[in-house]
């Protein structure tokens, strides 16, 4: 007779998320230590950020449409888990376009920051950030492309879903970290 507990497998959280949230964490740290290298270089230097409504309105309307963007993402689970692929189709379909309008807005932002990416140590960090950033949005784009994929295959259903799931989860990450870059580079 065995003496040992039986192991269990990880029925409540699966590889992908273990993986996904392993990831997001390693990710946090790197974009941690770029806030932190911006917070210094911010304290020696004046920094050329106007921090006026007029300067703000892009940022803003690009917050405004990425936060909004966690809406379809959501209703793509709550679409799947209700067996309504084609409401999960419309729902990715709508996430990737608000995504791209926000990329849009990036681009508009970028190009008309008033600085660039070799200007001191300011366009410099402030473009890491920015560019880490779009890029995590990038990857999401690409999970939403390959989800939408998937599910005019009719690869989801209401039990097999987790892609799905991580792509959202991923999704509310990007957004997240978002709402940290655009505190600490436009508001503080």
């Amino acid at each position: 007779m065995n003496t040992l507990p039986q192991a269990h497998p990880m029925s409540r959280l699966g590889t992908g998320k273990v993986a996904l949230f392993i990831i997001l964490a390693s990710e946090s740290v790197f974009f941690a230590t770029l806030l932190v290298a911006y917070a210094a270089l911010r304290d020696q230097n004046n920094w050329p950020m106007d921090h006026s409504l007029g300067r703000l309105t892009i940022p803003l309307l690009n917050t405004a449409i990425l936060i909004l963007s966690a809406i379809p993402a959501r209703r793509a689970i709550v679409n799947i888990r209700n067996e309504k692929q084609p409401a999960l189709l419309t729902s990715m379909i709508t996430t990737l376009i608000v995504s791209l309008v926000f990329v849009a807005g990036q681009v508009y932002e970028f190009s008309h920051a008033g600085f660039h990416i070799n200007d001191q140590a300011f366009g410099g960090v402030f473009f890491t950030l920015m560019g880490f950033h779009v890029l995590h949005v990038f990857a999401g784009e690409v999970f939403l492309v390959i989800n939408i994929v998937r599910t005019r295959l009719g690869d989801f259903s209401s039990h097999n879903y987790s892609a799905v799931e991580l792509g959202t989860w991923f999704w509310y990450y990007v957004i997240g970290v978002w709402l940290v870059l655009f505190a600490a580079l436009y508001l503080i």
